[in-house]
């Protein structure tokens, strides 16, 4: 694979033109993905060939420390493919992203000899990391570790303890997966080949250079940071949920591009519609599903332009600002459910033939909606105590 140009409008092109050629490869492996629960083989050399798993990890190492914008279009171009796939690079980016914060010896052994590194990390539970010399023995189980079966690495929250059980602070903990033993857990119906089952440490020891206090990895410290590029001083957690809202808006515009194609060959029954495309009511209706679309993916291109510009600036997103964000993303989620429901009832009773992608479009959004990331029922409440200084009822933004 040959070097990408380091011009962002021409990086972003060219990462697009990357994902489609790639495409075809992900789209043959989506059925064996569904069936295995586990990204195939040749989906995984498609990711490591194209280096789109490599967009947030830092060009000192080889990657090509891309912005949020660029890695929300290429999440977005990924799901109309294999949203699964998409899942999975969403998640080594913001992995990679988060494995920054560590310092300098951590990251030299993670990407020093391999830039394509893939990192995954959990932070939906907390381990036990017993203090013992030079570090602490980590123990614990973290489910829903998506893509833990392909990952090398995996950033894990802990309760650092004394030895007589005492708490001494939460702390963010990086380990080799090879250090860890995966539980099979991820019986879903949707996002099935994300593998997201559970990672489990039994008294893994994990030394000091690898752990870190939880507040220095999901805070914003960086955010005013001139020696760092803008990447790294970039809002994490708010970073994060903008990707996951992307592969699940790349979703819906992949279904509403699959009605679009099929329609004028489809009739209406039991209508006297020879096809879709004749009736006003199915070509009204699509209309405003297009723009319920539309809307989903201008909330979640503002909230990343909104994080980029901040970077580029070097200055600190306000509180506000980043309750909008998750405002923005829990709504955008949200409208594509409803978006697909409509496709569905527009292509009609064939949508749910397993030979028909919008069923997997419609099981695996349906699905990635549902992360705590991106509930909306959270980021409705977050950005409406905005506008009275209400507390905050999330850790971290």
């Amino acid at each position: 694979m040959t070097h990408l140009r380091t011009d962002p409008v021409n990086l972003r092109s060219e990462l697009l033109d990357r994902v489609h050629a790639i495409g075809p490869v992900l789209a043959a492996g989506v059925a064996e993905g569904d069936r295995e629960r586990r990204l195939p083989q040749a989906t995984l050399q498609a990711i490591e060939e194209s280096q789109v798993g490599m967009l947030w990890t830092a060009r000192s190492y080889g990657g090509l420390e891309t912005d949020v914008r660029t890695l929300s279009e290429v999440t977005k171009a990924l799901s109309h493919y294999c949203p699964s796939t998409s899942w999975v690079v969403n998640n080594i980016n913001g992995s990679n992203l988060m494995a920054s914060r560590f310092g300098q010896q951590a990251r030299d052994e993670v990407f020093g000899a391999d830039p394509g590194a893939k990192l995954a990390s959990i932070f939906v539970a907390a381990g036990d990391a017993v203090r013992t010399d030079g570090g602490c023995l980590l123990s614990g189980r973290w489910p829903y570790a998506s893509g833990i079966l392909h990952d090398d690495w995996a950033v894990l929250s802990a309760k650092e303890i004394d030895a007589d059980g005492e708490l001494i602070r939460p702390v963010s903990v990086l380990v080799p997966v090879a250090d860890l033993t995966v539980d099979d857990t991820w019986a879903t119906v949707g996002m099935r080949a994300t593998g997201s089952h559970t990672a489990v440490a039994t008294e893994v020891f994990v030394p000091d250079h690898r752990i870190i206090p939880v507040d220095r990895q999901l805070g914003r410290q960086n955010a005013e940071d001139v020696s760092l590029t803008p990447l790294f001083r970039t809002p994490a957690v708010a970073a994060m949920a903008v990707i996951c809202a992307s592969v699940v808006v790349g979703i819906g515009q992949a279904a509403l591009d699959l009605v679009v194609d099929r329609a004028p060959s489809r009739g209406i029954a039991p209508s006297l519609y020879a096809n879709q495309t004749s009736s006003p009511t199915f070509v009204s209706g699509l209309g405003g599903t297009a723009l319920t679309l539309d809307s989903a993916q201008l909330h979640v291109s503002r909230a990343a332009d909104v994080i980029d510009a901040a970077a580029e600036a070097a200055v600190a997103l306000p509180e506000t600002e980043l309750r909008r964000i998750r405002g923005d993303v829990g709504h955008a989620v949200n409208l594509v459910t409803i978006a697909l429901n409509e496709l569905l009832w527009a292509h009609g009773a064939a949508s749910f033939a397993e030979s028909n992608p919008l069923q997997q479009y419609w099981r695996d959004a349906n699905t990635a909606a549902r992360h705590a990331m991106l509930n909306v029922h959270i980021g409705r409440e977050l950005y409406g105590g905005a506008f009275f200084g209400l507390d905050l009822i999330v850790r971290g933004l």
